[in-house]
């Protein structure tokens, strides 16, 4: 098996040699087997293995687990780094589940220690994860139930980067079961972390009820095939971006930040490069693009294709987009033109579903409390300014709290209102207008917070589930308030 791995790291050119290995190992039989295949490959391939265990401070076992790391680091002599990140805390002031919250907080404390030790020794530091061919699978299922598309399904690369530091995953061709043999045959010892046999997260849900039923009465190998498809996946992806590179580098950027790109390389490109070389383009304005979606991109097509003079678009994170003549420009909108888009936010979904509450603060909205309930149409519906019921079964995609867009309209009455001219009714001033966050649900506008929600979303007599959000100091409109009050109004 040790053969097997580093055929695979010398197939994808993981480890050249001379370089710092940092494994991050948190006492589980995947980071063990991790540890022991890369402490035997040290010297024959010429690297220096070192180790990072991260303590989320979730389970009670957590400081066994971390001496456990520690004193199979000192047995054989390996430098060992300890983290201790308070991840219940991190998910309780974010909107980030906690999975999330944990993986974020790892790689971040990696990629600190990586700089730590490249400042240290001068060495490149490779950071090193115990993925396996099981994660591969079961984030590949995950993704397709999710609604992702190609990038999603190709699961979990063998390479990536953290900040200047290259990313691997030696193990990624290995399954779990070999895994436990392997440690199993020679004595050695790991840690059980008992949430794993628990169904509370939608990752063990798949890995207990869906791949053993694959495997038991669809096909023996069915998590090897998915794993390999998935592998299969990732080349065609990046096939896909080398193509789409290829029209970003023809793009152009100008002295004042903005990114030209000639609508005809734009559109003589197939689908799907297209909309790789747009998303590419938005990701050179702005890393942010989680809330970037398949419509936005879609719109932005259109925008190129079309010939009717100038148009333009406003994207999540502050992002414009403009046809001028026969290029689209990328834009970023300032802080100073009233744009908050560090405020926006998505509410996810799984973690809502999953959860039945959550709690985010907002430097926007102030707090923000979300909770799915069943209904029951004898419920009083509350009528408070920022209380809001919505008809959860109505709501199709991802919620995010933005700020308003063009052509943006909500449901009044039998008819509909544009938001400009009900921020004008409702008499919000000019200069706090493009402050205000709505709910949306892609490009149907739910709630303007303070004033109205949509017809098209409220609660009746047909409603299962309702989606109840309270937002307890609506710093906007405090603001809105007091420039009122300056102008005596």
């Amino acid at each position: 098996m040790i053969e097997k791995v580093k055929n695979f790291i010398e197939k994808q050119k993981m480890i050249n040699g001379g370089e710092t290995v940092l494994a991050g190992v948190s006492g589980g039989a995947d980071s063990v087997c991790l540890f022991y295949i890369l402490k035997e490959l040290s010297k024959e391939m010429g690297f220096d293995l070192q180790v990072v265990h991260i303590n989320h401070m979730i389970r009670e076992e957590a400081e066994h687990d971390a001496a456990f790391v520690e004193s199979i680091c000192k047995e054989n002599g390996i430098k060992y780094y300890r983290r201790d990140v308070d991840i219940p805390r991190i998910y309780e002031s974010t909107s980030l589940s906690e999975e999330e919250a944990g993986r974020v907080a790892r790689y971040e404390a990696f990629e600190e220690i990586a700089d730590s030790i490249q400042e240290e020794t001068g060495k490149s530091v490779v950071i090193a994860t115990a993925h396996n061919m099981n994660d591969q699978a079961e984030t590949m299922l995950h993704n397709l139930f999710r609604g992702s598309r190609l990038k999603g399904l190709s699961g979990i690369k063998a390479e990536g980067s953290r900040g200047s530091h290259k990313l691997i995953r030696p193990i990624l061709i290995l399954m779990r079961e070999e895994i436990e043999d392997y440690l199993n045959e020679k004595g050695i010892a790991w840690c059980k972390d008992a949430t794993n046999d628990t169904d509370e997260y939608t990752r063990n849900r798949i890995r207990h009820n869906i791949l053993p039923v694959a495997e038991r009465e669809i096909n023996v190998g069915a998590i090897k095939h998915a794993a390999e498809a998935a592998a299969y996946i990732s080349e065609v992806d990046d096939f896909l971006d080398e193509l789409a590179g290829k029209i970003l580098e023809k793009s152009e950027f100008k002295e004042n930040g903005d990114l030209y790109i000639s609508c005809k390389a734009i559109n003589e490109a197939h689908e799907i490069v297209r909309s790789r070389a747009i998303m590419g383009a938005i990701k050179l304005i702005s890393p942010k693009i989680k809330d970037i979606q398949s419509y936005h991109i879609e719109t932005i097509a259109r925008l190129s294709e079309s010939t009717e003079g100038s148009a333009k678009l406003d994207l999540p994170y502050g992002v414009k987009v403009t046809r001028s003549y026969d290029d689209l420009i990328f834009s970023k909108r300032s802080a100073d033109a009233g744009e908050e888009s560090d405020a926006e936010f998505t509410i996810d979904k799984d973690r809502l579903e999953e959860s039945r509450k959550l709690e985010i603060d907002n430097p926007v909205l102030g707090k923000v409390r979300v909770s799915l309930l069943n209904y029951d149409f004898n419920n009083k519906i509350p009528c408070g300014e920022y209380t809001k019921w919505f008809d959860y079964d109505k709501i199709s995609c991802t919620m995010s709290f933005r700020a308003r867009k063009t052509g943006d309209v909500l449901a009044v009455g039998k008819g509909t209102k544009t938001l400009k001219k009900l921020m004008i009714d409702e008499k919000i001033p000019a200069d706090m207008r493009d402050k205000v966050l709505v709910l949306a649900d892609k490009e149907q506008v739910l709630w303007l917070p303070g004033y109205r929600i949509s017809e098209n979303y409220k609660v009746n007599e047909s409603t299962k589930q309702v989606l109840a959000i309270e937002v307890t100091q609506l710093q906007i409109m405090k603001e809105s308030n007091e420039h009122k009050a300056q102008k005596g109004e």
